[in-house]
C-alpha cells in the first residue's frame, strides 16, 4: 500500500494518495479489520464488541507466493523467512531486543479495530514477558483523514520524549479515538505525554518524520499488507483484531520453534 506523504501546514494535517498493491503481493481480508479498499467515514464509528474466539480469522482472498504454509489450527499464515519485514533500530518498540519472539504491529491511530487489538497485544506481553518484543510500524491508510498526522505525531513524542512517553500517546490516542480525532486533539495528546508545542509544530513543517512513516508504509506494500491492524509474529503472518486466544496461539508457536 504505497503511499505519498505530504504536509499542509496552515492546517497541520497530512494527506495520503494510496496504490494498489502490487500484484502477486500477500492480499487478505478479515472479519475485524480495516481495510485500503474500502472507505470508511472521518470519525470512526464505535468498534463493535469484542468477537468471539473463533471470529476475526485472517482468510486468504488471492494466491500468496510468498507464503510457506498456512496451519489450520493458527489464525495466521508462515510466511518465508526472507519475506519478514525488517523493523528500524529505532522504531518505538517494548521489549527485549534479542527476544525469542518479534511481535510487528502494523497499524493506524485511527483505525477502530486497531484500537480493540491494542489490549490483546499489552496482555501478549504481560503474559509472556521478556520473552516476546512488540516493534510499532505505522500503517495509515487513505480512509482516515488523521491517521498519517497521528503516525508523524507519534513519533515526534518518541523523538523528543522516548518510549515511555510513545506508548502513553499510544494508549491516549485510542482511548480518545471514539470521541474523534483531530488536529486540536492530537497536539493536546501530544503535549499531555510530554511534547513542547513549538517543537511538535517545528517538526510538521519541516516533515521530520514522513520519511519513517512512509519507509513503514513501503515495508507494509512490500509485504502485501492491505489492512490494519496487521502482525508479523516472527515468520506468521495474521490481519485483524483477533482474539487473545487466537494471537496467543501464534506466539506459543513461534515461542516453540524458535528454541528449536
Amino acid at each position: 500500500m504505497k503511499t505519498a506523504l505530504g504536509v499542509v501546514a496552515q492546517a497541520a494535517t497530512l494527506t495520503l494518495r494510496a496504490a494498489r498493491p502490487a500484484a502477486g503481493a500477500l492480499l487478505f481480508t478479515t472479519i475485524f479489520g480495516c481495510s485500503a479498499e474500502t472507505r470508511a467515514p472521518a470519525t470512526p464509528a464505535s468498534p463493535p464488541a469484542a468477537p468471539a474466539a473463533t471470529s476475526g480469522s485472517a482468510v486468504s482472498t488471492a494466491p500468496a507466493p510468498v507464503a510457506e504454509q498456512a496451519s489450520s489450527d493458527l489464525a495466521a499464515t508462515r510466511v518465508d523467512p526472507r519475506k519478514v519485514p525488517v523493523p528500524s533500530a529505532d522504531a518505538p518498540s517494548r521489549g527485549p531486543v534479542d527476544a525469542p519472539v518479534t511481535v510487528q504491529v502494523f497499524s493506524d491511530f485511527e483505525c477502530p479495530f486497531c484500537a480493540m487489538a491494542a489490549p490483546v497485544v499489552r496482555e501478549l506481553e504481560g503474559e509472556f514477558g521478556g520473552s516476546i518484543r512488540v516493534v510499532w510500524r505505522n500503517l495509515p491508510l487513505p480512509m482516515h483523514p488523521h491517521a498519517a498526522l497521528a503516525a508523524v505525531t507519534g513519533l515526534e513524542v518518541y523523538a523528543e520524549r522516548g518510549g515511555a512517553a510513545f506508548w502513553r500517546f499510544h494508549d491516549s490516542i485510542f482511548a480518545a479515538q471514539r470521541g474523534g480525532l483531530d488536529a486540536k486533539t492530537l497536539e493536546k495528546l501530544a503535549v499531555d505525554a510530554g511534547a513542547d508545542p513549538k517543537r511538535y509544530h517545528e517538526a510538521l513543517e519541516k516533515h521530520v518524520h514522513d520519511a519513517k512513516v512512509q519507509a513503514d508504509l513501503d515495508a507494509g506494500d512490500a509485504a502485501g499488507i492491505n489492512g490494519t491492524p496487521a502482525f508479523f509474529i516472527n515468520s506468521y503472518f495474521a490481519v485483524g483484531a483477533l482474539p487473545y486466544p487466537e494471537m496467543r496461539a501464534i506466539v506459543v508457536q513461534a515461542l516453540r520453534e524458535a528454541k528449536r
